[in-house]
């Protein structure tokens, strides 16, 4: 399939030699002997699909692990087809997994074969179904290798079409949706492109954007200071930002928070620490939180681009910048989901396929061998790549948004078979300021940071193997098990009388429940007890013996704890200066400890732009029609994104409308 796509390609460049707009002069001469042995190879595999397989008719369950967890499927079997699939467990990311769930059952059924492709930005979902139904095909006795060969296609079901705009986006995330919105309101003709069968990414993930002057905020008298958001962003940088840019997206944000408003993504202005950032309690309220979720929000962006005259392609990834003959950016090459190549010719491109968090190569050569993968796995760094082609300068490729703690996939499925969908209350741990020791078994931060959970993922990462242990003694489950969370600290004591919502990871957010189940006692030895021995839960009668179990090194780890609850005792941390009226002792035996890794939920930056969300080359100039938005523009931040609610969505939203109008106002010139 590889070498057809390539053949096809090839052919594609010299339609494009005749017409004046070409990809970039690098393609080799056909190889006719390959060709020949690969239409030979493929009418073997042919052949090999024409003998049908013999199952023993039934419906049969079959398992594999996916990213989250088991997935399960339940296949039915006549004695010569695949009748019928269903996946009946899961616990993969909602949004994210849909269209794998959906589409992979169908794309089986209809070919009779397991050799259909993957779902781009599910890939990992994917897998997992199919190897889910490649156990039921072993249990109905089928040929699971025959199932495997290729599925050869008719020459002319792979064909060209050209379509001509004066705008493509590229990604249908925040700020592609955006961008692609805002350029067609602002008159230009307009494609988008989404690799991925749905909305989804991390936009869709979010909890909301931030601005500062909106006008929920001006109704609500409650406009956050420019001046105060401006130092935020200067001062978690250390001045490693394009200060023009950071400027523009402040003076715009509010405007854009009113625009998206008015185009159907239903936002409202809710406190600054509603998420359980219990240390963002007190900041101006720059959150404008999804009342509906990221993917409805999006949908319904999406719905209006259409609305007023765009065109979207879903399942269509871009895979290269199309050029014209001065060498300048003439729109994109794009595939659509039955293979057809699509020449999509542009006056302006913009880029905005959100970074390259899913990609494990680059994470390895810019963020360091030891990284954790991005939560959104279709951001594999393609919109980057294209624009470094083009002529873009590098900047920011080695800024990553860690948020939080998470485990391992494999992990994760270890804890869920024990105790279920129970696993997810260990994270309650780390809301709190329990003492924290690395692999070395040495402390490592201030604790307090925990809520902070930009800058306590950080923390995590800068750690060996990008891991903590998240320390607990009986005294603080004793607490729990009596008055609830609450009677360690009342997180959400503020929103008692003033409950507010919003969504994030598309899951609600509701302080009145947070509040009522902070307040409910819970055994939490429960879920402790029975996943020790997992390499996730550890258990010690001594600390010596948690250490033991731990397997860090039993000195550095008496010495942190001693100076941890010294610090508690004395009322000053001498260590790591936190407030100590916060920690949590570590004095009733049995111990727990919970292992943790930093949450990664991708990159942001790799293309340098100006304010005007132009892609500029090494000499700081424009490059041409070109223009790149959200998490593959860099200089917005500085090693780490900010610490307040809402910015890293807020960039991508104004970026993206930015982008969007400059676009348009370009190709009018």
């Amino acid at each position: 399939m590889k070498n057809k796509i390539i053949s096809i390609l090839l052919a594609v460049t010299m339609l494009f030699t005749l017409v004046g707009c070409s990809k970039r002069p690098n393609a080799e001469p056909a190889n006719n002997e390959e060709s020949a042995n690969n239409e030979e190879s493929a009418n073997n595999e042919e052949s090999a699909n024409n003998e049908k397989p013999a199952y023993k008719a039934g419906t049969y369950t079959g398992t594999a692990a996916g990213r989250n967890g088991d997935v399960s499927v339940e296949v039915t079997f006549s004695e010569t087809k695949i009748e019928s699939i269903k996946v009946t467990n899961h616990s993969e990311t909602e949004g994210i997994s849909d269209a794998a769930i959906k589409s992979i059952p169908e794309k089986v059924v209809k070919a009779q074969s397991l050799a259909v492709d993957t779902i781009s930005g599910a890939t990992i979902t994917s897998d997992a179904i199919l190897l889910a139904i490649e156990d039921a095909v072993i249990q109905a006795g089928g040929d699971v290798n025959a199932l495997k060969q290729h599925i050869k296609k008719d020459a002319e079901e792979a064909k060209t079409e050209d379509e001509n705009c004066d705008v493509v986006v590229v990604g249908a995330g925040a700020a592609g949706t955006a961008a692609a919105l805002a350029a067609v309101e602002n008159g230009a003709n307009v494609i988008l492109l989404e690799k991925t069968a749905s909305p989804m990414g991390a936009s869709t993930l979010a909890g909301g954007m931030f601005a500062a002057d909106s006008s929920q905020q001006k109704a609500a008298n409650a406009v956050v200071d420019k001046e105060w958001l401006y130092d935020q962003y200067m001062d978690i940088s250390g001045g490693y930002i394009n200060s023009l840019l950071v400027r523009k997206i402040i003076d715009e944000s509010g405007a854009t928070v009113d625009w998206l408003q008015e185009n159907g993504c239903e936002m409202k202005l809710v406190d600054a620490g509603t998420g359980g950032s219990y240390k963002h309690i007190g900041m101006p309220s720059t959150l404008h939180g999804y009342q509906e979720g990221g993917t409805v929000a999006i949908t319904k962006l999406i719905e209006s681009f259409e609305s007023k005259g765009g065109k979207t392609y879903f399942s269509t990834p871009a895979t290269e910048m199309l050029y014209n003959s001065e060498n300048e950016v003439a729109g994109v090459v794009a595939e659509k989901a039955d293979g057809t190549i699509l020449n999509i010719h542009a006056k302006a491109v913009i880029i905005a396929t959100g970074g390259y968090g899913g990609n494990s190569e680059m994470l390895s050569k810019y963020i360091g061998e030891k990284h954790t993968m991005g939560e959104v796995a279709q951001n594999t760094g393609d919109g980057i790549k294209m624009a470094w082609d083009a002529g873009a300068s590098e900047c920011g490729i080695d800024v990553t948004q860690y948020f939080w703690q998470t485990f391992k996939g494999d992990e994760i499925k270890k804890l869920s078979e024990i105790v279920g969908d129970d696993w997810w209350a260990l994270t309650n741990f780390t809301k709190y300021a329990n003492l924290r020791v690395n692999l070395e078994g040495k402390r490592f931060s201030d604790e307090t940071n925990a809520t902070l959970y930009a800058v306590h993922g950080a923390e995590i990462h800068m750690q060996p193997n990008e891991t903590e242990y998240v320390i607990i003694d009986s005294h603080m489950l004793d607490i729990i098990k009596e008055k609830g969370t609450a009677g360690i600290e009342a997180q959400y004591e503020k929103w008692k009388d003033d409950p507010q919502f919003f969504m994030e990871f598309n899951e609600p957010n509701d302080t009145a429940e947070l509040y009522k189940m902070e307040n409910t006692p819970m055994d939490y030895t429960k879920v402790l007890d029975p996943l020790v021995g997992t390499g996730v839960v550890f258990k010690g009668n001594t600390l010596e013996e948690l250490a033991n179990n731990m397997e860090v090194d039993k000195d550095n780890f008496i010495k942190s704890v001693n100076q941890y609850n010294g610090a508690i005792k004395s009322g000053k941390d001498e260590l790591f200066f936190a407030d100590t009226n916060s920690l949590i002792s570590v004095d009733k035996a049995p111990y727990y400890a919970v292992k943790f890794s930093a949450r990664n939920l991708g990159t942001l930056g790799g293309v340098r732009i100006n304010e005007d969300i132009q892609a500029i080359d090494n000499d700081g100039k424009p490059v041409k029609g070109l223009y790149v938005a959200g998490a593959d523009a860099g200089g917005m931040y500085g090693k780490s994104y900010v610490d307040f609610e809402g910015g890293t969505l807020g960039f991508a939203y104004t970026s993206g409308r930015i982008a969007g109008i400059n676009a348009a106002e370009y190709v009018a010139k």
